[in-house]
């Protein structure tokens, strides 16, 4: 998500882009070229608080208790994947956010999924709570469009590694 942050700053502005995480133990550089808080997922109403304080119009929300951790902790995994997603869309719904970019994975796929011409639409049996959880997500994100219309899209991304940012609970973990 840092590097991600910062190609979105060298388009949209540094001061445009609010980049947040639980730990305070991110880049220099994502700290230092614009807006970073500390902020939690789960706290639905310092979350709300950020997103009018700097008039946010889209969100690419990107918490997330990934594979390795969420197999040792699968009740923080839930919370965090299930519970912190559902404040985000409900929070855009009020604020009137339609655009949330919620990534999903290749987790949501499972050992049935067809491994070549996967459809869009397939067998979905993960096998990590992870998994589980980026499948719940995908149907959640899908009901608030359907019922409230918002614009909230997923991909499915297989696992990223990134060349500045160490590993940290995902399936590179194992």
């Amino acid at each position: 998500g840092s590097e991600l942050a910062m190609t979105f700053r060298s388009i949209y502005g540094n001061e445009n882009v609010i980049t947040s995480d639980l730990s305070e133990n991110v880049s220099k550089d994502l700290k230092e070229s614009g807006p970073f808080l500390q902020l939690d997922v789960l706290d639905a109403k310092k979350v709300a608080e950020v997103i009018d304080k700097y008039e946010v119009d889209a969100i690419v929300h990107l918490a997330a208790i990934l594979s390795a951790v969420g197999e040792n902790k699968p009740d923080l995994a839930w919370n965090v994947n299930i519970n912190g997603t559902k404040n985000i869309f409900d929070i855009a719904r009020e604020k009137k956010i339609e655009r949330v970019l919620v990534p999903s994975s290749i987790a949501a796929f499972g050992p049935d999924t067809p491994k070549t011409m996967t459809p869009q639409k397939t067998i979905l049996q993960p096998t990590t709570m992870y998994g589980v959880t980026k499948v719940a997500l995908e149907l959640l994100g899908n009901y608030y469009n359907m019922k409230f219309g918002m614009d909230i899209r997923g991909l499915r991304y297989p696992g990223v590694i990134s060349h500045k940012t160490l590993p940290g609970g995902g399936t590179t973990d194992y």
